[in-house]
């Protein structure tokens, strides 16, 4: 076989449907949201949220544990009611966002758990600690005949994880220790 007839059955195989069971999408905080809260009691819980942040998306629906999600984290872009707060967050007790600039969450396994229901198990590396974490994730609203520029679907990931873990123990004993973040995006082609 020549070169020429080569390299157009292997263009051929490479653009067809079957070589491309995975869906590559994106998203971020243009069309979503990372929110948290902290607080293990019901009289003192605190919220917040990250308000720069991107990621990307490979979904296969024929192999699910092949697909996967990185989401990076801009820590400065952290955003609480209170301007105080989200000073204090910051600083070097908490994000140390001037040495940790960024959060980053990389998934290691994905498995289906119901119709539209993954558990999503991964890694987050923060303040240059690395820890498993665990997202539970819905998708709704899915049109995989979106093209190519529009929504594909919607995504609810909910974990938690510890702040001790990661450092910040300031107040852990006054505000508590359990963080649950919530990561709710629109994800697009």
């Amino acid at each position: 076989m020549s070169a020429r007839v080569f390299a157009l059955v292997l263009a051929f195989l490479l653009e067809s449907p079957l070589a491309q069971a995975s869906e590559k999408l994106s998203i971020g905080a243009d069309h979503g949201t990372i929110d948290f809260a902290i607080g293990d009691s019901k009289i003192f819980r605190t919220t917040g949220s990250f308000k720069h942040w991107q990621g990307a998306m490979s979904v296969d629906d024929a192999e699910v544990p092949k697909s996967s999600v990185e989401v990076v984290v801009f820590t400065d872009s952290i955003q609480m009611l209170d301007t105080q707060q989200t000073a204090m967050l910051k600083d070097s007790d908490f994000f140390d966002v001037e040495k940790f600039p960024k959060m980053i969450f990389e998934s290691k396994k994905i498995e289906r758990t119901g119709e539209n229901a993954f558990k999503v198990e991964g890694d987050i590396t923060l303040r240059g600690i690395t820890r498993p974490m665990t997202l539970d994730v819905t998708v709704a609203d899915r049109r995989s005949d979106a093209p190519a520029g529009a929504r594909y679907a919607r995504f609810r990931g909910v974990g938690t994880i510890k702040r001790s873990e990661f450092g910040m123990t300031k107040y852990v004993d006054m505000v508590g220790d359990t963080v649950e973040i919530v990561i709710a995006t629109d994800a697009w082609r």
